[in-house]
């Protein structure tokens, strides 16, 4: 795809395209992925990857690394494999006493150089030792990703922590204290950190969408029956008042961060935008989901596909992605309809492009019906 002033000398065989009347926008980034059969749900790694690259997300940020992780990064990366790009966070590490602050450089330089792309921090109640992973990685160069430490988002805010994941750090010293919840965003934005809420997550587990709703999820046709039928277990295999209590404590949290959302963006948060990973989180298809929980908090439709691609790109210092103009990685996908106008619009795809191999909607149509067919037979 050519963009620019000039009009190229296209190479013999050049596939051209009518794209008259539609609209191309970025590829799409989910900014808070699980690897199926390392920490995710068990998918089929090329069902996975298709169902992702179909709904127009060509780059994923792998929250938990391992080894054969990096051996399908490098698979896309020559083409072997049709998918997204993948960024690769480290094996998740967690403060304990196992962890000792002699060990950090070398073990966080030894992940840096097997080619992770960021460090997973999970959790651990030794702050000396967090703001040590945090401090080293910055001093090598290296991102480091994930929850927010038991100490609060204040201790996330000044070890500088570039992107905490969920909603719990958030509404945990909002409302503890707003006072001190509004210095330490007004710090968050400074320091040019990142938040990914995950909020659709929180509406599946917390009970804050109905059963049949779940069970017509967009794109369920395409999850194996024993995996739909596994995930309704999970979820509602408890007692009707443990159900109950669950849902109040999860519509607190989510009604609580509905409210913190726009602010965090008029601010000027980082934000990032994924559904999650666990039950019901359907490969590519729950993105939207978040989109329109964006959407619906009162975020507009420019910040919402700013989030969803240039802000992620920006995220791994890639000022070559997340946007369309000449000399740019061609991530791109074609939309019968302006985003703009509607957010809804992302999901009318005429045409994805990942690295600048072009999959047709009638080509991804084809191979989403073959994966249709292998769990309906």
């Amino acid at each position: 795809m050519a963009v620019g002033r000039s009009k190229p000398k296209l190479p013999k065989g050049t596939v051209v395209l009518d794209a008259k009347g539609k609209f191309i926008m970025p590829g799409m980034y989910d900014m808070h992925a699980h690897f199926p059969n390392v920490d995710g749900e068990p998918f089929p790694v090329d069902d996975y990857l298709l169902l992702n690259l179909s709904r127009g997300i060509t780059s994923l940020r792998i929250m938990r690394g391992a080894p054969v992780v990096l051996e399908w990064k490098q698979k896309i990366q020559n083409e072997e494999v049709i998918g997204p790009s993948l960024f690769v966070g480290s094996p998740a590490l967690v403060v304990d006493e196992k962890l000792q602050q002699q060990a950090l450089r070398p073990l966080l330089a030894g992940y840096q150089r097997q080619g992770y792309d960021f460090i997973k921090y999970l959790g651990g109640n030794n702050q000396g030792v967090y703001d040590s992973i945090n401090y080293i990685a910055q001093q090598i160069g290296i991102k480091v990703a994930g929850h927010g430490p038991p100490m609060g988002l204040e201790a996330a805010v000044n070890a500088g922590q570039s992107s905490v994941e969920h909603i719990e750090p958030f509404i945990g010293l909002y409302l503890y204290d707003s006072t001190r919840y509004a210095a330490a965003m007004t710090r968050f934005v400074e320091k040019k950190l990142w938040s990914c809420p995950d909020l659709y997550w929180y509406l599946i587990y917390g009970y804050q969408i109905p059963k049949p709703k779940l069970l017509a999820s967009p794109g369920i046709e395409y999850v194996p029956k024993e995996m739909v039928a596994r995930w309704e277990k999970e979820l509602y295999g408890i007692d009707s008042t443990t159900l109950k209590r669950k849902y109040d404590a999860y519509a607190l949290r989510v009604n609580t961060y509905k409210k913190l959302l726009p602010r965090k963006d008029k601010q000027g948060v980082n934000l990032l935008v994924s559904p999650g990973d666990g039950v019901f989180v359907i490969p590519g298809y729950s993105y939207f989901e978040e989109m329109k929980l964006f959407a619906q908090c009162g975020i507009s439709n420019a910040h919402i596909l700013q989030a969803c691609t240039s802000n992620a790109a920006h995220y791994f210092g890639e000022d070559k992605r997340g946007r369309i103009e000449a000399d740019q990685p061609a991530d791109i996908v074609l939309l019968d309809a302006n985003p703009l106008l509607d957010i809804a619009n992302t999901t009318m795809i005429s045409g994805v492009m990942v690295r600048g191999r072009w999959f047709s909607k009638k080509e991804l149509d084809e191979k989403l019906v073959a994966i249709k067919k292998k769990y309906t037979n």
